[in-house]
């Protein structure tokens, strides 16, 4: 088992992606980064955000450090994301003329285009496989790109789609990424 201060000297090292956690913040609440430096009182974190864009330092009371997670799903996740942050950033082209007589989501039926619907403050995320005039199947993404399975949803309960926004786009690099890693 690893003290805290053989991962902060690792992170330091190699610039390893943790999740830290201090006491006084909510539980919920993490700083994502890798270690710049630390001392018997403070500990400094290149943050990056949840979407692998550096995002300044942090510098907070070592006396303070409650958790760290590492070598995770969370930070193996966010690694691959600041690895490929160009690409994630890079967003496809696409148009979604308005037309009254068509449904607009057949514009991105069976495509490699992902979406996020909203639905009664649900934000459902993934491929649109069927369409009919009354339902769709949507292939569901979640947020660490992990395999939802599919789901069917009444057409009439949406009322917003979102067409490969980033976080959409981040979901569909990291649900590419897993199938990738699965088949190693």
């Amino acid at each position: 088992m690893k003290s805290f201060k053989e991962i902060l000297q690792k992170s330091k090292e190699t610039k390893e992606i943790l999740s830290i956690y201090f006491y006084g913040d909510d539980d919920s609440d993490f700083w994502a980064g890798y270690i710049e430096d630390y001392n018997d009182e403070l500990i400094s974190i290149k943050h990056f955000t949840k979407y692998g864009v550096p995002d300044g330092i942090i510098v907070k009371e070592i006396a303070n450090l409650k958790r760290i997670d590492f070598e995770d799903d969370y930070t193996k996740a966010l690694q691959y994301i600041i690895d490929n942050s160009a690409e994630l950033h890079k967003e496809e082209p696409f148009k979604m003329p308005l037309t009254k007589d068509e449904n607009l989501l057949k514009q991105v039926v069976g495509t490699e285009n992902i979406v996020r619907l909203e639905i009664d403050d649900d934000y459902p995320c993934g491929f649109i496989t069927r369409l009919s005039d009354e339902d769709l199947t949507l292939h569901w993404i979640g947020e660490e790109g992990e395999d939802y399975g599919k789901s069917v949803f009444k057409i009439e309960d949406i009322t917003t789609i979102r067409v490969n926004d980033i976080a959409a786009r981040k979901r569909k690099m990291l649900f590419q990424w897993r199938k990738n890693k699965s088949r190693d």
